[in-house]
């Protein structure tokens, strides 16, 4: 019984005083075997967790459903950051009910968020054994822990059928669910096997659930640049600048790439500025800068900008690697050596890295060893099998070697420069360069200099015929600035 006090009110200047009143109202009464999971439900989302707890311990030598009691305690355990707990309960909850899928992939996300990704594999390869139907969540958490398991894998075969394997659970995470960092996922699988257009469809299906997501819009740019394809990857960019008034960072970085790539240096150089004002500490920013000076001819802030981009990120091979061609450019080959050596550990299959090493021993006048590293070269540009041809790299051995009274061997590597680059569109001075050196070596063979004119025999000598280091340097600076 709860019995109001009398209450006084002032009404118009006069003081009425109100009558008490009787109020009854009964306690509720829970028959002892009632459901009260939904009430346990709502406190935990409204994340009283204190509330959850009392309501636990009263209920759980009693309730019927000590599952969901275990199962609820286990969340909010994990939530305090207790892990171990949190296992605990949930496996009380596995035992009371072995075909509750919710269960098994709660025991995984704690394994996951602990760093036991062997047992969380473990534990949603069991979940996707016992699952009834295709569960979105377990397909994406295979997927991430194959992956992650491939990364950290040193047989290379092995990390190869994990990675497959992912790239098989995030396509059927997709396919069962609207879960975006699968779609995310899927598209870094496919851009990291260079299939560039696929990873494209999987982003531009991912905007159908963030139509206004400046993350993937952005991804999906770089990909269209990947692809050459510099219009749409423009038209995508102008949609994050419409979304965001600061564009991000990776997007700005897009645009200025753009610009440079259509020759617009000083606009390339404005959206860089505005990146380097907000996070200075991008190491393909400062790349990206050192090779717009370059193109300007200002050797001094070019090496600065890069000197830096490797001072940001010491295992970046695209910097050391544009390093290494100004270097070049400016004759200073003592620290293009140094500078390539350095790429070279990160890249031991490189043929144009080796080429570029013969050309600096050969200038440091260390012929010896610069015919060992033209000689790399040649092997390494053969040995590949991914379809990639290095016409530059067998015209350069074969005018170091009539240089230095090889002549049998110079034959050798200009006919095989001549036909790797049959189908291929040559700068002019290539051409050049091969002209005399056919014309020296009295070659005649027909090939795509046939129509280059043929310079008398007496005007070149071996000693003034130099490789063209100048030729490949503006060639890859331009593949090596993204």
């Amino acid at each position: 019984m709860y019995v109001a006090g009398s209450e006084q009110i002032n009404c118009n200047g006069a003081v009425i005083e109100l009558p008490s009143l009787e109020v009854v109202k009964a306690a509720p009464k829970m028959p002892s075997d009632a459901n009260i999971d939904w009430l346990l439900h709502i406190y935990f989302t409204r994340r009283e967790f204190e509330r959850c707890r009392r309501l636990i311990e009263r209920e759980l030598n009693r309730h019927l459903n000590a599952e969901y009691l275990y199962f609820v305690k286990g969340l909010i355990e994990r939530e305090a950051g207790n892990n171990i707990e949190a296992l605990r309960n949930l496996q009380k909850a596995v035992e009371l009910n072995s075909r509750n899928i919710e269960s098994y992939k709660e025991i995984g996300r704690t394994l996951y968020s602990m760093g036991r990704f062997g047992q969380a594999l473990s534990v949603f390869r069991e979940a996707e054994a016992h699952s009834p139907r295709k569960d979105h969540e377990i397909y994406h958490y295979l997927g991430e822990l194959l992956y992650r398991a491939a990364a950290n894998q040193p047989q290379l075969e092995l990390a190869r059928q994990q990675q497959a394997e992912a790239k098989s659970y995030f396509e059927q995470a997709v396919q069962t669910g609207k879960k975006q960092e699968s779609y995310i996922r899927l598209a870094e699988l496919y851009r990291k096997d260079k299939e560039y257009q696929q990873a494209i469809d999987v982003l531009e299906a991912c905007l159908h659930l963030t139509p206004e997501s400046a993350e993937v819009l952005t991804e999906i740019s770089v990909l269209y640049l990947k692809i050459n394809e510099t219009q749409k990857a423009y038209d995508r960019l102008a949609e994050v600048v419409n979304i965001e008034r600061k564009c991000a960072p990776k997007g700005l970085l897009a645009l200025g790439a753009i610009l440079q790539s259509r020759n617009d240096v000083d606009g390339a150089l404005g959206k860089y500025s505005q990146i380097a004002d907000a996070e200075p500490e991008i190491a393909e920013l400062w790349n990206n800068i050192g090779l717009c000076f370059f193109k300007k001819q200002k050797f001094i802030v070019a090496v600065s900008s890069l000197r830096k981009a490797v001072w940001l990120s010491p295992l970046n091979y695209n910097a050391l690697y544009n390093l290494s061609l100004i270097y070049i450019a400016s004759e200073q080959y003592a620290s293009a050596f140094h500078t390539l050596a350095a790429a070279i550990n990160l890249r031991k299959d490189n043929a144009e890295c080796y080429m570029l090493l013969g050309l600096c021993l050969r200038r440091l006048d260390d012929k010896e060893n610069a015919f060992v590293a033209f000689e790399r070269a040649c092997f390494l540009a053969q040995s590949q099998q991914s379809g990639v041809r290095h016409p530059l790299v067998f015209l350069n051995f074969a005018l170091f070697c009539f240089e230095t009274g090889r002549l049998a061997l110079a034959t050798e590597h200009y006919n095989r420069f001549t036909s790797q680059a049959q189908d291929l569109l040559l700068p002019t001075e290539y051409k050049f360069q091969a002209t005399k050196l056919k014309s020296l070596l009295r070659i005649s063979s027909h090939s795509i200099l046939s129509d280059a004119q043929e310079p008398e025999t007496n005007e070149v000598s071996g000693q003034n015929m130099q490789p063209q280091e100048e030729l490949p340097l503006e060639v890859n600076a331009v593949v090596n600035q993204n």
